[in-house]
């Protein structure tokens, strides 16, 4: 099922394909509500299956030897297409809260203050990580988005977050990249800065144009189209557009366009065993190395929501977000009823189980005909108050404007901070014990201790940062730095029986460059003491 959409012209109707003058502000988009009624399904549903597909094979393959596609078909990973109800994820959950935040406030540009009280009411542990929770943390704390994306308040502001719980907005401004930015500008500097969000806008101009897609053209024309059109936005400068400018050529010069396996171990080379780019690989769920992987699924892909995902699953590093993406998007390229006949499948589960990781939503167990129907309510307002538009009959008619997409106009920006985990061999501990299997914490160590428990380390910098879990059971560290002491400082927190990951106990800025030594010393009492990590300037 195609858009059904045009181009009105001077010249007459025209559908869109990629010689768009997107600077021609009489152009107009036409475009059917009730059939984006299915591709908002599709979004929803697409989604899903990539992410449940995904999440068996997340992180399981970080490096050589990689997953291939001998690893996937029956009786292997395969596709995941019978969950009843499907469950939320950190894919979809944080997409599905800011959409009733949109809501609830009547406003499609949410402001730092409304985003915050969203993520205090119905986002928090355990199912949260990463960014996300380094930025809920401060949000706990006072903080107001975008101060919880800067680099001296977020530790892991270049993760992959953004890219999975900011694609919604391009989907709820259909052919208009430039508001689709606005909307999500936000909630992307929410939990991204500079490369990881460039690489989310990308993602969300991809959506935003999926309805300005040519419907005579194939679907690789079309996705290769979209992309070619996001890549404008990345500063030449960002490892981000390294990032897609080789993976795209990689695919090119590929003889064996079903060889993807060739340009993942490149970009393994190339991303996580070197450093180009100024990118230096941290985690597998950097952004950066799953945007990389992303473009390979993407290009190899060809617009085939199977073969896209199952390469997207097998890709390596954090699997199931990539997989996610292309998911969503696909499903709102091809619709509902498109991705039923892809999968020669007419009954999937429309019911979605937001409260298996969100809490306090209005409606516990929702579905997706509900959440297409109140998508398409936010995309009246948003087509008559904010984008000039008319709503005649069941047709949007969507003036393009100044809907060009224009470069991100950041200088080239170097961010000294770097991290020290708790579970590096430079720390002396005495009491303090660095554990593997949380989760949360990162790089998933942290390090506990308790009654007199201590710990030392010396760095080389001019800028030092502790970070640690805070919780009820929390008790009081003492710091000294350079034998100079810092004084006492409190693990405890009752915002959450969860507690707080990745929040920022201490800081000290202006040292002098140089070697320093900073220790931490536990209480005599029995409550617990944690290191997450520190992060410095060297």
């Amino acid at each position: 099922m195609s858009f059904s959409q045009a181009i009105i012209t001077d010249e007459g109707l025209n559908f869109p394909d990629n010689r768009i003058d997107f600077k021609n502000k009489k152009d107009t988009l036409v475009l059917n509500r009730t059939l984006y009624k299915d591709k908002l399904k599709g979004f929803w549903l697409g989604s899903c299956i990539a992410n449940w597909t995904g999440l068996p094979t997340e992180n399981k393959r970080t490096d050589f030897p990689f997953f291939t596609d001998a690893d996937f078909g029956s009786g292997k990973y395969n596709y995941v297409l019978d969950e009843d109800p499907w469950g939320a994820d950190d894919d979809t959950d944080i997409e599905y809260v800011y959409q009733h935040a949109i809501e609830k406030f009547d406003n499609p540009l949410l402001s730092g203050p409304q985003i915050s009280a969203e993520w205090k009411e119905h986002i928090s542990l355990p199912l949260l990580w990463v960014s996300n929770l380094a930025a809920l943390g401060q949000m706990q704390n006072g903080a107001i988005p975008p101060a919880t994306s800067l680099p001296e308040n977020n530790p892991m502001w270049d993760m992959i977050d953004a890219q999975l719980t900011t694609e919604i907005f391009g989907a709820l401004a259909p052919g208009r990249p430039d508001f689709a930015l606005q909307m999500g500008h936000l909630p992307v500097r929410t939990t991204a800065y500079l490369h990881s969000e460039w690489a989310a806008e990308f993602y969300i101009i991809m959506y935003a144009l999926a309805a300005r897609t040519n419907p005579e053209q194939s679907r690789k024309e079309q996705t290769q189209w979209m992309a070619a059109q996001a890549r404008k936005r990345i500063p030449e400068w960002s490892y981000i557009a390294d990032m897609y400018d080789f993976v795209k050529q990689s695919y090119e010069n590929n003889d064996d366009k079903e060889n993807w396996e060739k340009t993942r171990d490149e970009v393994a080379r190339r991303y996580q065993h070197t450093v180009t780019s100024g990118y230096n690989y941290k985690y597998p769920w950097d952004a950066g190395i799953n945007f990389a992987a992303s473009m390979v699924s993407l290009f190899y892909g060809e617009g085939d929501y199977k073969k896209t995902i199952r390469i997207g699953v097998m890709c390596g590093w954090d699997s199931d977000n990539p997989a996610a993406t292309w998911g969503g998007l696909l499903g709102l390229l091809y619709g509902h009823e498109e991705l039923e006949n892809h999968f020669g499948k007419t009954n999937f589960s429309e019911d979605y189980n937001i409260a298996r990781t969100r809490y306090k939503m209005p409606i516990p167990l929702d579905n997706f005909t509900a959440m297409a129907d109140r998508g398409l309510l936010i995309i009246d307002k948003i087509v008559k108050e904010h984008l000039e538009g008319k709503i005649s009959g069941d047709n949007w008619s969507i003036p393009l404007g100044e809907s060009e997409i224009v470069k991100a106009g950041a200088q080239e920006i170097f961010v000294p901070w770097i991290t020290i985990e708790d579970n590096d061999p430079a720390w002396e501990y005495n009491g303090f014990k660095s554990e593997y299997n949380n989760w949360n914490a990162s790089g998933a160590y942290l390090a506990r201790g308790y009654a007199n428990c201590s710990a030392e380390i010396t760095f080389v910098g001019k800028a030092v940062q502790y970070y640690a879990y805070r919780s009820p059971k929390g008790g009081n560290v003492n710091i000294i730095l350079d034998g100079i002491p810092m004084g006492t400082y409190s693990l405890e927190d009752n915002s959450s029986s969860h507690g707080q990951y990745y929040v920022k106990i201490f800081e000290k800025l202006n040292l002098d460059p140089g070697a320093h030594t900073i220790k931490i010393i536990g209480d005599a009492t029995e409550k617990e003491k944690t290191i997450d990590m520190l992060s410095i300037i060297p």
